[in-house]
């Protein structure tokens, strides 16, 4: 009977064993819900702060999907190929009497970029940052060019520099699938502009004259911004009331940019002024390349000509013109200037700095 009681008291000690066991399971499955739930909440509650419009990190994936659809962008991506010279070596215009390369030019590699966004239900407004890191190429010569002689190339001298560029892009919202690339569009584009680092130059306002007489002044990048309008066939824009077909012109729509001050008809003469503040007293080096598509081909560049000076105390404010024709076809296009120091271009042993505004214009 001893044996019997003994081994009923090890099953009833084995069931109270196995409850024990099971409570704490159920215990500790509890709270891994209770957990999930409070982060859950708190995520949620991360959402609802960034709808408060807080800047967000490049590094966040809705930020990303935001820089995506900038990337997707013609409006955006035009400023790129004619700011990477490397097919446009030739200058247009005499570069100086005193030393003598003969053609310039920037090979540009994208190497880094940031998206800093703030955004509401319906807008958001970025500001986007390009790394860039260029090659200047000089191909010149030592001798002096003998008058009605061609000159020939016998140094080609090659300069690495690190230039960033900055411009403000508006989206705004057009769906509501949930996936920002889709439901997010670019609906207007500051100027870009940036450069180097370095006080020795910088473009201070440009002045673009029509055919007509027409002036357009400039002297804030930022607070120039054009609506881009409808980028695509398929893109809704109830405020493009003018345009409805799109034209040929490397694929683009030849009625785009919406307000943009820089539209000029096919084959007319636009004359580019830039005003300078230099800390040299000698002429600078600016140049102007335009007439790219998005692939890249087709380019031009030209030097501009030195126009005035003028000694403010340390600084020498100047002006520079250029003019140059558009092209015979309906297009959107995209001319970048690049203002050197005189020694960075004439003196090989000087670091590159460069100042750079980019100006976007319709030709229709």
């Amino acid at each position: 009977m001893k044996i019997k009681e003994n081994s009923l008291k090890a099953v009833a000690n084995a069931i109270n064993t196995k409850k024990k066991g099971t409570l704490m399971r159920q215990s500790a499955i509890a709270k891994l819900f209770i957990v999930t739930l409070l982060v859950a909440v708190f995520v949620a509650g991360c959402d609802n702060l960034f709808e408060s419009n807080e800047p967000q990190s490049s590094n966040s994936v809705e930020t990303q999907k935001f820089m995506k659809v900038a990337e997707n962008s013609s409006s955006v991506n035009s400023f790129t190929p004619n700011y990477n010279e490397e097919q446009a070596m030739a200058l247009a215009g005499s570069l100086g009497k005193d030393v003598y390369p003969i053609k310039i030019g920037q090979k540009m590699n994208l190497i880094e970029k940031n998206l800093t966004l703030e955004k509401d239900s319906t807008t958001a407004t970025g500001t986007l940052t390009q790394k860039f890191e260029g090659r200047l190429i000089i191909q010149g010569s030592f001798k002096q060019p003998t008058i009605g002689i061609r000159q020939t190339v016998d140094t080609t001298i090659e300069k690495t520099f690190t230039s960033v560029i900055t411009r403000i892009i508006q989206y705004k919202k057009v769906g509501n699938s949930g996936n920002d690339e889709f439901d997010w569009k670019v609906d207007a584009v500051s100027l870009p502009y940036g450069g180097t680092e370095g006080e020795n130059i910088q473009i201070v306002r440009i002045i673009l004259t029509s055919q007509d007489g027409t002036e357009l002044v400039i002297d804030d990048p930022n607070a120039y911004l054009f609506k881009v309008g409808r980028e695509k066939i398929e893109d809704d824009d109830e405020e493009d009331d003018d345009n409805h077909g799109f034209e040929n012109g490397f694929g683009s729509h030849g009625h785009a940019w919406k307000n943009l001050l820089t539209w000029y008809k096919k084959n007319q003469t636009v004359k580019l002024t830039v005003e300078v503040l230099s800390t040299t007293q000698d002429p600078d080096f600016l140049s102007v390349t335009y007439g790219a598509a998005l692939n890249g081909n087709t380019k031009s560049k030209e030097k501009f000509d030195f126009v005035s000076s003028q000694q403010e105390g340390s600084i020498y404010r100047k002006v520079y013109e250029r003019k140059w024709r558009t092209n015979y076809h309906a297009a959107r296009m995209h001319a970048v200037i690049n203002a050197f120091p005189r020694t960075v271009v004439y003196d090989i042993d000087t670091a590159v700095e460069v100042k750079t505004w980019g100006i976007p214009y319709r030709v229709k």
